[in-house]
């Protein structure tokens, strides 16, 4: 498995098919925060671990309305 670093700039994987991220899915984003755990991250489902929850904002420094795991991302 990959895991991502802050800061790493990483885009949405093309084959996830989730319409929720239809408005930031083509662009670049910057890793702002990366969570291992719920201790990390309120909304981390502990059932998806070793997974990691990433929190984004795009190149332009918009805020990425919704946080992302590992298999939901590739490598901008």
């Amino acid at each position: 498995m990959q895991h991502f670093k802050l800061h790493q700039h990483v885009k949405v994987n093309p084959e996830n098919d989730n319409d929720n991220y239809d408005s930031f899915k083509d662009e670049i984003l910057v890793i702002t925060h990366v969570a291992k755990s719920h201790d990390d991250h309120p909304g981390y489902d502990e059932g998806l671990s070793p997974e990691y929850l990433y929190d984004f904002r795009t190149l332009s420094g918009k805020e990425v309305p919704c946080s992302l795991y590992d298999y939901e991302l590739v490598k901008a």
